[in-house]
């Protein structure tokens, strides 16, 4: 059965993931999953977009004007962890339903829990019991420790690590190569910069950098959520 794919999101992270939709494993092999179309509110790279994906899409500047919505799956391909999550929530107010898509090079243990939404990069490995929210975005190489947690829409860049029972909050963004220890958790909307270890935890909103890592409360959390 050939799932109908909108990608929200038209850009460089549009067309990494589109490369590897063929790379999917039976019953979700590049074959089976047609994109029929990006809302992205300019060109973005639509040319590449095409030439990867083997099949001509509409364009849309809204999720509002794509056709026939409730037949097909989103996903979002947008890595600004704070306009990812806007978008996911847009996604989930519309009653729409989201894709999940896993890299067969992925390694997930079977106790692991993974939310609709999420994209799971090649070389991630994701432990024992761990927890992976929706719309969460892993790139490759990363590392999600045994009882991990991550809330909606966090976004890890590459080789970024969680060790066990660490804590990444809604909408949480991981430099690449950034770690946070054993039991301790970074607060939603907040940043760790790339090569940056997170040793003690803190709160919402806070951009945190160095080892250890140090930082300040910057950033406004937003209060609309999908529930």
């Amino acid at each position: 059965m050939t799932r109908r794919l909108v990608m929200c999101g038209g850009g460089s992270l549009a067309v990494e993931i589109a490369t590897f939709l063929r790379d999917l494993d039976a019953g979700e092999r590049g074959d089976d999953v047609l994109v029929t179309d990006v809302v992205s509110p300019g060109a973005g790279r639509a040319v590449d977009l095409t030439a990867v994906c083997g099949n001509a899409f509409t364009t849309h500047a809204d999720i509002a004007s794509v056709v026939a919505k409730e037949a097909k799956q989103f996903i979002v391909c947008i890595g600004d962890p704070v306009v990812r999550h806007t978008v996911y929530v847009e996604i989930v107010r519309l009653g729409l339903t989201l894709a999940r898509i896993v890299h067969p090079r992925a390694y997930i243990s079977p106790s692991a829990v993974i939310g609709d939404g999420a994209i799971v990069y090649p070389g991630v490995f994701i432990g024992p019991f761990a927890q992976v929210g929706e719309n969460v975005l892993l790139n490759a190489q990363v590392v999600i420790g045994h009882d991990a947690r991550l809330d909606d829409s966090v976004v890890l860049s590459p080789s970024a690590r969680l060790c066990g029972h660490a804590v990444c909050g809604t909408a949480a963004f991981l430099g690449t190569g950034a770690s946070i220890l054993p039991n301790v958790s970074l607060g939603a909307y907040s940043k760790l910069t790339a090569g940056s270890v997170l040793s003690r935890s803190v709160g919402d909103g806070f951009l945190m950098h160095g080892n250890p890592a140090a930082g300040r409360h910057m950033y406004r959390v937003p209060t609309d959520e999908a529930t």
